[in-house]
């Protein structure tokens, strides 16, 4: 039975540009070659809460459990409470809900003045370098949110009778502090979506 809700009210910034990838039908002249996701309606980009709840496991996962020829088995509970998926038949129910996250006010505010009317993201171009030839090919347009503005948003915990509410929460603080040790999105590895949590305040919900 569950005993109560929990919610962290979360914020992060952006320390270095943020690229999660959208559905890209068409590409237009002068436009990029790898868009982010974003809300249809207001063509705001946001986080999904599918890409933050598969990092912060990733993350996790690799500092609890060992890879082996069959892969990444989760043998921590904590783990299981948190990420496990009643698709997969799992013995536990998922106990973490995690939301999309969105820009600010603020940002949104700060975005539109420093780039222009309805306009919320940044184009890098990079080159590929051919390392046979030692010299770049043609470069490739990626679009990313700039560093410096934040995204807000709510992981939501179920606790059941029986679990250990303070050990669940601790570990999605656990996850959260590695996240800023690594990143966020694609692209990790050439600079890309490095954050900053700004903000990680609990409240509780008695049902």
């Amino acid at each position: 039975m569950i005993k109560k809700i929990c919610t962290l009210h979360l914020e992060l910034k952006l320390l270095t540009g943020l690229h999660i990838g959208g559905y890209e039908s068409t590409f237009d002249i002068g436009g990029a070659d790898s868009s982010v996701i974003k809300n249809p309606l207001t063509m705001q980009p946001y986080i999904p809460g599918s890409s933050l709840k598969g990092k912060l496991r990733t993350l996790l996962t690799y500092r609890y459990n060992s890879p082996s020829a069959d892969g990444i088995e989760l043998n921590d509970s904590n783990m299981l409470n948190l990420f496990a998926d009643v698709e997969q038949k799992s013995p536990s129910v998922t106990r973490a809900i995690f939301r999309d996250m969105f820009l600010t006010k603020e940002s949104l505010d700060l975005l539109e003045k420093s780039l222009g009317e309805k306009v919320y993201t940044e184009i890098k171009a990079e080159n590929k370098i051919n390392i046979m030839k030692g010299k770049a090919e043609h470069p490739r347009f990626i679009e990313r949110v700039p560093a410096g503005v934040s995204f807000q948003g709510e992981i939501n915990l179920m606790v059941f009778d029986g679990d250990d509410e303070q050990s669940m929460k601790d570990t999605i603080k656990q996850a959260l502090h590695l996240l800023e040790l690594n990143y966020l999105g694609g692209n990790g590895s050439r600079g890309y979506g490095r954050v900053k949590i700004v903000k990680d305040e609990w409240t509780d919900e008695l049902i």
